[in-house]
């Protein structure tokens, strides 16, 4: 009996010196009474956890935090809690918040839980459905009949917790760590961000912290991202005296949310690299794991990644829409070797890119990365390209794609493709549709290579109806290695090669179908032409091998409308009357000197 009766009292003293304490701060059923935030502040095994509560049409700025007694602001519900909180719920009454301080200060090691009271009324967006392999007509009708437009409307709560952010001297949340291991996690649910204008990250900043973020049903309007990450930004190493590397295990997750009017303050750029203003939405230089699920994007625009700059790391985006986008580009994913560890991944599926009204839509630049574009669509696109490929050795993928009805035969950005412009990289298409897209080389997919190992393989697709004002209605290649296996083209139109043009090019044909494809300089039957003089390379199935004309060398083709042409010619016509003129009226003064000519005065 005595030895039972030790035992339970050795149990007691081990299990209560090796558990933490869990305190509650701001007891729900009263008045909050400071002092009781600050009892046993020096124990170290106590994890002290806030809920606190915010109402705008309350009067309360002190003494605080209650469910009865709730504060008016969010930075007195903060005050409300312990200074030592390792743990903070804050939970709003729909209403509009300003915010004109610094609300959290610089954190680290803590959670933070930012919950709109009402999320009973929220509607998340509809799912998309995937779709198994089959064949290329089946793909052909599945892809052109689907509703591209029923999942772009922007997502909004019905009832709004608006955090406005103008008067704002500080990010919403600023996170800095002070060793490796620092771990901050946030959660906000049926939030509204609007009129961020920071220089970094004016929602979230994090300065290298190891993070994991979530974002819920929330909207996120007329964020600006004067250096970078509009709403988030996710910078390694800086501010990180413990020197840690935690950004390498960091996650940001943004879930049925909304994306409306963000912008960066450097609106084009002359070349892809970065520069001073990136990422209207999403910066990330770290390897953050980023996933953007059921997320709806509006008339953004900016350059360098006017949604999201992505230089390393990883990203997932699923069943999205980016509707009305006017960046260069909106998704800029760039792999760099070297930087943290493995390599770079991009998924981008079911996710429908339409009503671009310039610009580009995603650019893979950089060394190696691993890139797949799976079951999206790319429509109803003006002076867009959608899809760039630049300088990369990465492996990309587009794999049962819809691209349809993009125009961008007349972009201010040179010779761009009606659908994906490739610039010394390699790409592999598989089981996808091209339907009506033009540009004025290459309407549908424009090559232009020159290293050996860079190659474009084309599987089981369809080009259909593609239009190029000069060469290249489907495909245009330039020093390319072009293979296509089991495609089909049909319909498409080009002053020459209207299904493909070849320009110092190997391109290798096997098992191809063409019908009624129409080369207005001259006509062919298959609609593959080839630049004269120049060394084509055209092999596989025998009945093309000699199919290539030689005679049309297009000239340069203009970048500029009759108009702008026009309104040059009267320009120069009248520069020149008016030095003509000038001219004339010194001849006549240098004459009128060397004649003896001078002014009568009078008198």
């Amino acid at each position: 009996m005595i030895k039972k009766l030790l035992f339970f009292i050795l149990f007691i003293i081990y299990f209560t010196s090796s558990t933490k304490l869990i305190v509650y701060c701001n007891d729900i059923s009263g008045r909050n009474d400071n002092n009781n935030n600050n009892n046993n502040t020096d124990n170290n095994n106590k994890i002290i956890k806030c809920n606190t509560y915010v109402d705008s049409s309350s009067n309360s700025t002190f003494g605080c935090g209650t469910l009865n007694f709730p504060c008016s602001t969010i930075y007195s519900a903060i005050q409300s809690c312990d200074t030592s909180y390792q743990e903070i719920t804050i939970t709003i009454v729909p209403g509009t918040y300003y915010i004109n301080t610094t609300t959290f200060g610089i954190i680290t090691n803590k959670t933070i839980n930012i919950i709109n009271n009402d999320t009973t009324t929220t509607t998340p967006p509809p799912s998309s459905s995937s779709s198994s392999s089959k064949n290329l007509k089946q793909i052909e009708t599945d892809l052109a009949s689907s509703d591209s437009t029923s999942s772009t409307q922007p997502f909004v709560l019905s009832n709004k917790v608006i955090i406005d952010l103008t008067d704002a001297i500080d990010s919403f949340i600023n996170i800095k760590p002070s060793k490796a291991s620092d771990l901050t996690t946030i959660y906000i649910l049926g939030i509204t961000f609007k009129n961020g204008n920071q220089s970094s990250g004016s929602v979230i900043l994090n300065q290298g912290s190891w993070v994991d973020i979530t974002i819920d049903q929330s909207s996120f309007i007329n964020n600006v991202a004067n250096q970078v990450g509009g709403s988030f930004a996710m910078i390694s190493g800086i501010g990180n005296s413990g020197g840690g590397s935690g950004a390498i295990n960091s996650t940001l997750t943004l879930i049925n949310s909304s994306f409306i009017n963000t912008t960066t303050t450097l609106n084009r750029i002359s070349k892809l690299a970065p520069s001073s203003s990136s990422g209207g939405i999403i910066y990330s230089n770290s390897t953050t794991s980023i996933t953007i699920n059921e997320c709806r994007f509006f008339n953004n625009s900016g350059g360098n990644g006017g949604i999201g700059y992505i230089w390393s790391g990883y990203l997932l985006m699923n069943n999205s829409s980016i509707d009305g986008s006017d960046c260069t580009p909106a998704f800029f994913f760039n792999s760099i070797s070297g930087m943290g560890t493995g390599s770079p991944l991009f998924l981008v599926s079911n996710t429908t890119f339409s009503n671009a009204t310039g610009g580009v839509g995603f650019v893979v630049f950089g060394d190696y990365s691993t890139t797949t574009f799976r079951q999206c669509t790319f429509s109803d696109n003006v002076n867009t390209t959608p899809l760039l490929l630049s300088n990369s050795f990465s492996n990309v993928l587009v794999d049962q794609c819809l691209f349809l009805n993009n125009n961008n035969s007349k972009s201010t950005l040179p010779n761009s493709a009606g659908a994906i412009h490739i610039i010394d990289s390699s790409l592999t298409i598989e089981s996808s549709v091209f339907i009506n897209n033009r540009a004025a080389i290459g309407g549908a997919i424009q090559i232009n290579g020159s290293l050996p190992d860079q190659y474009v393989k084309i599987y089981n697709s369809i080009f259909d109806a593609n239009n190029a004002t000069e060469i290249g209605g489907s495909i245009y290649s330039q020093e390319g290695q072009l293979y296509l296996y089991s495609c089909q083209f049909l319909n498409n139109e080009a002053v020459a090669g209207s299904s493909v043009y070849c320009l110092n090019s190997n391109i290798n044909f096997s098992n191809m179908t063409f019908s009624n494809n129409t080369d207005s300089s001259i006509p062919t039957p298959n609609g593959i032409g080839c630049g004269s003089g120049k060394v084509c390379s055209i092999q596989g199935d025998q009945q093309f091998q000699n199919s290539c004309s030689y005679d049309y060398q297009p000239g340069k083709p203009s970048l500029l409308t009759p108009g702008e042409v026009a309104a040059i010619v009267i320009c120069v016509i009248i520069g020149a009357a008016i030095i003509a003129t000038i001219l004339i009226l010194i001849v006549r003064k240098i004459s009128r000197k060397r004649n003896g000519y001078s002014k009568i005065v009078n008198g």
